[in-house]
């Protein structure tokens, strides 16, 4: 026991925030949602398509004859905007994201436009109605024996029992999130932490409603994102 605490003691575990980079004792460890991107998401490839025929309806002028050229710049913009209409969706959820931590840690209240403000308050009411214990908010850790790194965004306790929970602006709650949890939970099992009870899924949305999915079942869901990273090393090795 001791010879494995001083192995243990002697790990560096870093993490770039400009490269968004995991590193263990100098070495790059596989991102928890980049082993995730193996895993198709059909539901993505329909909205980006959908984003590309809002935006040629929103910027055609039926009125107007346009050149080949004209036409051609305007399919050029459509087949990106799925792009833009992310970073957007990415900007809003990484200010909610930040004012929830702050809140946490230190009691701020954040200054956030009109959207960004009511999704904070949803949560923040939700928190202290439920009476929430914050027991880890954007804690990073990582497994030496899967060698993966992620940032869990919150470990909680409600009335007793401890849970992973992750906070999520998108428009619907999907399965990856609880693979997600799914890999922080072995990452914090690793590291000590043995008694989470379930995964919750806080999904925030721009109109100030808020929806909420659990799972209990963790085993399913370790081995689910495991499934992912044995996927994501076959992938890797073909290049």
């Amino acid at each position: 026991m001791n010879k494995k605490i001083e192995e243990e003691k002697k790990d560096k575990y870093e993490f770039s925030e400009e490269e968004h980079i995991h590193t263990l004792n100098g070495k790059p460890l596989m991102g928890v949602t980049t082993v995730l991107g193996v895993i198709s998401k059909p539901m993505l490839i329909q909205w980006s398509a959908n984003m590309a025929v809002d935006y040629v309806k929103e910027n055609w002028l039926i009125d107007k004859a346009y050149t080949q050229t004209e036409i051609l710049e305007i399919l050029d913009v459509a087949k990106t905007a799925h792009r833009k209409k992310k970073e957007k969706a990415g900007d809003w959820g990484t200010g909610v994201h930040k004012a929830i931590e702050e809140w946490i840690k230190e009691k701020k209240m954040p200054e956030l436009d009109f959207e960004g403000l009511k999704g904070f308050m949803r949560f923040m009411f939700w928190a202290e109605k439920e009476q929430v214990k914050f027991i880890e908010s954007e804690k990073h850790i990582y497994s030496k024996e899967l060698w993966i790194g992620g940032i869990v965004d919150l470990v909680i306790e409600i009335k007793g029992k401890k849970y992973i929970a992750d906070i999520k602006t998108s428009s619907g709650i999907y399965n990856e999130a609880f693979f997600q949890m799914g890999a922080y939970h072995l990452c914090l099992e690793e590291m000590g932490v043995k008694d989470i009870e379930g995964y919750l899924v806080i999904n925030l949305k721009k109109d100030g409603t808020m929806d909420m999915k659990m799972a209990t079942d963790l085993d399913l869901n370790k081995q689910a994102f495991k499934n992912a990273l044995g996927l994501y090393k076959i992938i890797n090795s073909l290049k």
